[in-house]
Parts: C-alpha cells; structure tokens; sequence
C-alpha cells in the first residue's frame, strides 16, 4: 500500500521523535518537572529536600508511583516495558484505565508534577499546565491523527465517549 507524502510525513515524524534516543513525551515531561522544581526551589524548600523530610519522601514515591503505572498501563496494553515512542499502533485499546482517559500514561506524570505542589502551589500549577498544553499539542495531536486513520469509526466513537486527559480536560 503506496501511503500519500502527508501520511508518510506524519508517520516519519512519529516514528522520528525522538531525540538522541529519548521520546518527545519524556523530553516534555521532564522538562516541565523540571521548571516547576526550579519555581519552587526556594531555601527553605532545598533545605526540606536535603534533610529528607516528607517532601522529599512525597516527591520520590510520585515518580515510583507513575513508573508503577506506566508499566501496569503498558502491560494492559500489551506492549513492551521498554516501548518508549508511539509508532504505528497495532490495536486500538479501550478498556482498564483507557475508559477514564485516553491517554492514562500521561495522565499519570501528572502525580510526579503535582508531588511539587508541597514546596511551592504555584510550581505545580505551573508545571501541570505547560505540560498539558505540550503534550496535547506536540504528542498527544499528532498522535490521535494516526490513531484516527489507523481505526476510523472505531476511534472516533471511542474518543466520543473518553476524554482526552480526565474529565472535561
């Protein structure tokens, strides 16, 4: 099957984004973490996080949990713990967690991103934000593009009934 120069443009582009092995989705995500642990990173939040005291303890056991449930939802999937970029999908999966959103795994960073909001409120609002408007408009778009031609009235009527993030996000 010959695919259109659009179509193999945007098959390319999925399949190319990635950045020295790395996937966009984790750049974006990590990135937003990171400004919103430089938001917050006053003294008294550093000296917090030095000492180990329960923001410390929090913030690690967010990034242990959405590990946890990336591989759980991965599972669930029936893809490889170590499949890190999106690809060309094989089937289109709406059970388990994929009845609240469409995309649980990336509703799962936000744990990692909200665990800032003990340091500093402002930080976490900041970090979730950005990083819901990225993701949707440089990952999560682009992928449901694909996923759109891939499965046709199947997704469509999928993506009629699940919302993108959780609730009306």
């Amino acid at each position: 099957m010959q695919l259109d120069t659009a179509t193999r443009f945007e098959a390319d582009t999925l399949m190319a984004r990635t950045i020295g092995r790395i996937d966009l989705s984790s750049w974006i995500s990590w990135a937003c973490y990171a400004v919103g642990f430089f938001i917050a990173a006053g003294p008294a939040a550093v000296e917090g996080l030095r000492s180990g005291g329960p923001g410390a303890y929090l913030m690690i056991i967010a990034v242990v949990a959405f590990f946890a449930a990336t591989a759980m939802i991965q599972q669930h999937m029936q893809l490889s713990l170590r499949a890190s970029t999106f690809g060309h999908p094989k089937r289109l999966v709406t059970s388990g967690v994929f009845r609240y959103s469409r995309n649980p795994i990336y509703v799962a960073f936000l744990l990692p991103l909200l665990s800032l909001g003990y340091m500093s409120p402002m930080a976490a609002l900041v970090s979730c934000l950005l990083y819901i408007v990225l993701m949707t408009a440089f990952v999560i778009i682009p992928e449901e593009r694909v996923l759109a031609r891939e499965f046709g009235s199947d997704y469509r009527e999928y993506r009629a009934r699940t919302p993108r993030w959780l609730g009306p996000l």
